[in-house]
């Protein structure tokens, strides 16, 4: 009886061994390896109601689950019944790793396909850009698919106080409604941080008090490191009592090396919006240009990221005289107050130099005897061709340099809304349109409207090889993003210098069904933008941050250039260029 008892025991703990052995692989088996990527975003497909999600707005509307997804039970819906300035819906408290690639996947559509924008920044104040700022999503009216890659910022170490929103406004209007399904975002790899070049200049950050910078005014005023920075304790501040003719911070006695590109970037503003000018010179007589002179840098009255790119000329060996100026006359009045900070100046790299070219000596030539001339008759002039009337139009025809600069284009006549001038600059410039553009139908007598867009730039300078692509859009009624039509920015495509040509139907516009072509256009645009279709512009703060290469508006600007567009009607054959 014990013998039976000992195998009944054996034949217990094997199965028990057994089932814990199959529990633990099966367990293995459905866990999900330590390579794979898990959504951060709780309840994304709103099956649990609005849980975890906010929906905030300063206008009114509401926020529910009460209709089905893009193939599930629910999904999240929102309507506008009275539109804001500030209505998003948004998910908080997000862990995330500095220095990370994620990717954001979402269903969504509204139902008169009004835009919205998405960001991933810091939840409370003062809202970092955590690596994804305003980018704007096109949405149509029946469900869709989209997808944000970004690359985290703003942090070092990981952070659980991102948030993710969904911003309507300033799309939205009344009786929107606005759907969202299925949010994923993962994260999909680490990325290393770029090394950053160490700054050519002391103190950048005015954190060691003022030294060894100096001030230096002609008039009165005053230099002090008494204020906070954009995200540090302190930062340099001037104050002009009585404004002078010769107003300038500098640091001298840096070190140059010749035929160098070199990098400023530095942060600043002036409480009157004020500009100024950033000079590098010799800090001594004669006071040589050493690649950089009064370059305008137009001030905010926030704080705002400047960059500069210069060659270093005027010297042929290393010089440790440079002077890095920057000089607040003629722009300063009294009472005003300027800010700076993060004063980083960096070499990029290094200049090769064409070979030098021997001139081929110039011989002199024997004289031969001089024949006696022969009438020779004069020949019938041959006409410059003239292209038929009616076979184009001229819609733009500028040379134009684009700068981080932003300046007012007057009107040829006012808006909808009683506007007479239009902010133009950075990434959207504005043009009033070529001579004899018709005030009329682009349709009747002759169709523009229905022929070929054709498109030509003559890049003649570039700061970098930074992908550009060019896009021309028309503006009808008013400056608004539901009136105009623009053309496909991936066809005008150029990383250097040299001529580039795009041709396109009319019809395939962009928006080419939001404009009445049979009335009178308001004004042109020209937008710039990166390889990915972002436009590099900073004014405009949903943009800011979304192109490559941001903040450095130096990689792109400033850009010299003729643009020429041209319609040609069904029919009417290649374009004569001006």
């Amino acid at each position: 009886m014990m013998g039976m008892e000992n195998i009944r025991k054996k034949v217990l703990w094997k199965r028990i061994n057994i089932g814990l052995i199959c529990f633990m692989l099966f367990a293995i088996y459905l866990s999900p390896s330590s390579g794979e990527s898990i959504n951060i975003v709780s309840n994304p497909g709103f099956e649990s109601g609005t849980t975890n999600w906010v929906f905030y707005t300063n206008g009114a509307g509401t926020f529910l689950n009460d209709v089905p997804g893009a193939a599930t039970p629910h999904a999240g819906h929102i309507t506008i019944t009275k539109p804001g300035t500030n209505v998003q819906v948004y998910q908080k408290n997000l862990v995330l790793e500095p220095n990370t690639e994620y990717q954001l996947d979402f269903k969504a559509f509204s139902e008169n396909g009004h835009d919205l924008t998405v960001s991933i920044k810091k939840h409370s104040y003062p809202y970092t850009n955590y690596g994804s700022r305003n980018k704007v999503v096109n949405l149509g009216t029946s469900w869709g698919s989209h997808s944000i890659t970004f690359t985290t910022s703003g942090f070092s170490g990981t952070v659980n106080d991102a948030r993710l929103m969904f911003s309507m406004a300033p799309y939205d209007a009344t009786g929107d409604q606005y759907y969202f399904d299925d949010v994923i975002l993962k994260k999909v790899s680490s990325v290393t941080p770029p090394v950053t070049p160490s700054s050519i200049l002391s103190n950048p950050g005015f954190e060691s008090g003022t030294t060894p910078w100096i001030f230096y005014t002609n008039g009165a005023g005053t230099f002090l490191d008494d204020v906070s920075g954009s995200g540090s304790p302190h930062a340099g501040h001037i104050t002009i009592s009585q404004p002078g003719t010769n107003v300038q911070l500098y640091q001298k006695y840096l070190t140059l090396d010749p035929y160098s590109v070199y990098q400023l970037d530095f942060k600043a503003y002036s409480g009157t919006g004020h500009d100024l000018a950033v000079s590098i010179k010799q800090h001594g007589y004669p006071y040589n240009n050493y690649g950089l002179t009064n370059k305008v840098v137009n001030l905010g009255t926030t704080w705002e990221s400047h960059s500069i790119t210069f060659t270093t000329s005027g010297f042929s060996g290393t010089v440790n005289d440079a002077r890095l100026m920057f000089s607040m006359a003629p722009y300063d009045a009294s009472g005003d107050q300027y800010y700076f900070d993060d004063v980083i100046l960096t070499k990029v790299s290094s200049v090769t130099l064409p070979p030098a070219t021997t001139p081929t000596p110039t011989l002199t030539p024997t004289p031969t005897p001089t024949p006696t001339p022969t009438p020779t008759p004069t020949p019938t002039p041959t006409p410059t061709p003239v292209p038929p009337s009616g076979n184009q139009l001229v819609v733009l025809d500028v040379t134009h340099t684009h700068t981080t600069k932003v300046t007012y284009v007057p009107l040829l006549r006012e808006d909808i809304s009683g506007k007479t001038q239009t902010k133009s600059g950075q990434g959207f410039s504005k043009f009033n349109f070529a001579p004899d553009f018709p005030t009329s139908s682009l349709k009747t007598p002759i169709n523009y409207a229905g022929g070929t867009l054709y498109q030509r730039i003559k890049v003649n300078t570039k700061p970098s090889t930074y992908p550009v692509r060019y896009q021309i859009c028309l503006f009808q009624d008013e400056i608004t993003h539901e009136q105009h039509a623009c053309s496909q920015s991936s066809l005008l495509t150029f990383t250097g210098t040299g001529t580039y040509y795009a041709s396109q139907p009319m019809t395939s516009m962009y928006q080419y069904e939001n404009i009445d072509w049979n009335r009178e256009l308001l004004v042109a645009m020209t937008v710039v933008k990166d390889k990915n279709g972002d436009p590099v512009d900073n004014v405009y703060p949903q943009f800011v941050g979304n192109w490559l290469g941001s903040p450095n508006l130096g990689l792109y600007y400033p850009m010299d250039v003729r643009y020429t567009a041209i319609m040609v009607p069904p029919g009417g054959g290649a374009p004569v260029w001006p």
